[in-house]
């Protein structure tokens, strides 16, 4: 048997945690990043809500025949320009229908935010794996069952001489 004795639980968890600490490449990459994302993606959900309630207040003002008509209107754009019709029709049109355009924070900052995460996490990750390459060759790692066999076959051994 050994003499070394085993570390206790509490130092072992200490030197972990001492170990590994926030690199700058994970902070540039990573965490500035996410955080600009959740920020704007708050932001563009707060504005969103208001452009939708001061929309629906303009409608709520209009009697059933104006409404029916901007409904109708509404739909020609959308078949017309695409799902992206507020952004498209004329600022005086956009004005008569009550029709607020969609701002950067509302869905476009966000979107490219995250296409840059769901980039720059997986490229992060391959770095430092590269980064950390051990610069020696692991020991593979022996079964508990191989080293009790051997230890078996020698003393077996021992005994016979």
């Amino acid at each position: 048997m050994s003499t070394v004795k085993p570390k206790n639980k509490k130092q072992t968890k200490k030197s972990i945690s001492n170990n590994r600490s926030s690199s700058p490449l994970f902070l540039l990459l990573v965490g500035i990043p996410f955080f600009f994302f959740l920020l704007s993606a708050m932001l563009g959900s707060v504005l969103k809500i208001d452009r939708v309630s001061s929309e629906s207040a303009f409608e709520n003002r209009l009697n059933p025949i104006e409404k029916a008509w901007r409904g109708l209107k509404l739909k020609v754009y959308a078949y017309e320009y695409g799902s992206d019709y507020r952004n498209k029709i004329p600022e005086n049109e956009s004005r008569a229908l009550g029709l607020i355009r969609e701002s950067v924070l509302e869905s476009t900052l966000p979107r490219y935010l995250f296409l840059f995460l769901a980039i720059a996490v997986p490229f992060y990750f391959f770095v430092r794996l590269f980064k950390d390459k051990p610069q020696k060759k692991a020991v593979w790692p022996v079964p508990v069952t191989a080293v009790s066999k051997v230890r078996k076959t020698s003393t077996l051994t021992q005994k016979k001489s």
